[in-house]
């Protein structure tokens, strides 16, 4: 009896902690970045960035990286990694940092948190 209690607490609590991770509140400086970065993101495919965003680009892609898995979710969402590139390309074309960063966005992660999105068919 006592073990069916115990694995029923622990089934409940995985459950509590699985729905409080898709709930998890975020601070104000991540919802900004989240929001900013999915705006310059859209400004650069529209043709609409200007040369004087870069400081923006870097202060909210700095915030964003203290929390991985959030950046990897919006770089999933919208090609972040992709969208930064094209900044560079477009304003900035000698800064040192554009072919590796040309190199990470070419190879985008097909995972969040080990989870694989995409083909899920045979590996045969």
């Amino acid at each position: 009896m006592n073990t069916f209690i115990l694995w029923g607490g622990l089934a409940l609590l995985v459950a509590l902690l699985t729905f409080l991770n898709q709930k998890q509140v975020y601070s104000s400086k991540v919802k900004r970045a989240y929001r900013e970065l999915r705006e310059l993101t859209e400004r650069v495919r529209d043709g609409r960035s200007e040369a004087a965003d870069l400081e923006s680009w870097e202060s909210l892609l700095a915030e964003m990286e203290k929390h991985p898995n959030e950046f990897n979710k919006l770089d999933y969402e919208i090609g972040l990694r992709r969208g930064f590139v094209l900044y560079l390309e477009r304003h900035y074309p000698q800064d040192v940092r554009l072919p590796a960063l040309q190199e990470a966005a070419a190879h985008q992660k097909d995972s969040v948190w080990g989870i694989k999105f995409g083909d899920y068919g045979s590996k045969k």
